[in-house]
């Protein structure tokens, strides 16, 4: 089994003060345990990166530990001309580019996408598409 985890999932994981920060690492703690791979855009993880650095920067980095790691299996899809020429046609309402690339691998592949953004969550919802918070992911029993 294969997921999209947003890229906010990974950065309120990483945030103690995120009011969304145990369910996260709750999510991230549970397909770790169950071996589900994350799918993830390559440009997400840089996203994720570019916030571990501003929290560093603030002192709030507190990095997870996953079942004694600090590491995820994440396979990165990266964004070239095949990548365009296979997820050009996804009919998908308007969202901001970053989580239209979210919605559209979600939407191909027919896997869930695990989010906190309320607006993916819209857009992915009218999409068809199983469409998750990491608590309610957690809470499936998928």
């Amino acid at each position: 089994m294969k997921i999209i985890v947003d890229t906010c999932v990974f950065v309120d994981s990483f945030d103690p003060a995120s009011c969304f920060h145990d369910e996260s690492l709750s999510l991230l703690t549970e397909l770790s345990r169950r071996k589900i791979l994350i799918s993830m855009p390559a440009h997400g993880w840089f996203e994720v990166q570019c916030a571990l650095q501003h929290l560093t920067d603030e002192h709030r980095f507190v990095p997870p530990v996953i079942l004694g790691e600090m590491s995820y299996t994440i396979e990165l899809i990266h964004i070239d001309n095949n990548f365009i020429e296979r997820y050009k046609l996804e009919k998908i309402p308007y969202i901001k580019a970053g989580d239209h690339i979210f919605i559209a691998v979600a939407k191909k592949n027919n896997y869930p996408l695990i989010t906190n953004d309320r607006k993916m969550i819209e857009v992915a919802k009218r999409c068809g598409i199983r469409v998750f918070t990491p608590g309610e992911f957690v809470r499936s029993g998928i």
